[in-house]
């Protein structure tokens, strides 16, 4: 047991760049997106630009540290096109997207810093299929800066848990948020089930489903948050189904919010060009209280190898 706590503190400190040895296998890789963005608010004036969308740099290593253990890292760093100075563009580094060092081994993994949490890799992930036109509704579909997470799996089974712990926080919480979350996958198809509770006692609820049907892929995802977990005075169900089929892909998202409805529908298509390079065309209306915005974007996705890879 000491051996192998060693062992994962060593682990730890080399994928959170604490140690100077260069790991045996190392990547560093590239993403250009950028493309062309239209928006018509009802009642507003129509847009039309060019944009980024989430063009990025990704380093990540590992190492097989003996024992049956290895050693695992990512840095993934946006960099953004639409950064303006003055009456100019200048494109730069916006935002830390992941950052986590970790340990995988027999026994799952466990990985700690910006990150997905528990509650998306078992719900939430079943129904963010668009490129960008997915997350405008749900809850728990984005990263998360400050996260310890482990994950492990056993035949069909998978399981996951994790806490998010930041530093400054309003209420200044030794831990704000717990989530857990199992998985099934049989004949094709894969379930999720999670559940995330706030430091304020705030809880969500999700239950996920997908698979394939006639060579249709379909998902539907439902989240039930109390009045703690969604900042309102009444429960807050969301419910997001999902449809590809070739290239094409469609998402309806439909949230209940004390009363008041929001929605997110999104249709798109992806053309793989080469195998590097593709492009995706999406078409999304938005309607959040009665207001509606309807979002159109045609995107470059360029992937390119720098280290490794």
């Amino acid at each position: 047991m000491k051996n192998i706590l060693v062992r994962s503190a060593v682990a730890l400190a080399v994928t959170a760049g604490m140690s100077a040895p260069v790991l045996a296998e190392t990547s560093i890789t590239g993403s250009m997106r950028i493309g062309g963005l239209f928006t018509g608010p009802d009642g507003g004036e129509d847009d039309l630009g060019i944009n980024s969308f989430g063009s990025r740099f990704i380093m990540s290593t590992s190492e097989d540290i003996g024992g049956g253990l290895t050693g695992i890292g990512r840095i993934e760093v946006g960099v953004n096109a639409n950064t303006t100075q003055g009456n100019r563009e200048f494109g730069g580094f916006d935002r830390t997207r992941q950052t986590w060092g970790g340990l995988s081994g027999g026994f799952g993994t466990i990985k700690i810093g910006a990150q997905y949490a528990a509650f998306y890799d078992t719900v939430t992930s079943k129904g963010d299929i668009a490129w960008w036109g997915s997350c405008f509704v749900e809850f728990e579909c984005s990263r998360v800066p400050a996260v310890l997470k482990y994950s492990g799996s056993s035949g069909g089974l998978s399981y996951a848990a994790s806490i998010e712990a930041n530093r400054g926080d309003e209420d200044n919480d030794a831990l704000d948020n717990v989530e857990l979350g199992i998985g099934y996958s049989v004949a094709g198809w894969s379930f999720g089930a999670g559940v995330s509770a706030l430091a304020d006692d705030g809880v969500l609820l999700g239950l996920a489903a997908s698979g394939k049907v006639a060579g249709i892929g379909l998902s539907a995802v439902l989240q039930i948050a109390d009045e703690d977990f969604a900042g309102d005075t009444e429960e807050n169900t969301v419910l997001t189904l999902t449809g590809t089929y070739a290239g094409f892909y469609g998402l309806l998202t439909n949230a209940d919010t004390s009363g008041e409805g929001s929605s997110n529908l999104t249709l798109g298509y992806t053309w793989n060009i080469a195998d590097s390079t593709l492009m995706y065309f999406e078409i999304q209306q938005l309607d959040s209280g009665g207001d509606e915005t309807t979002i159109g974007r045609a995107t470059l996705k360029r992937d390119f190898k720098i280290v490794g890879g």
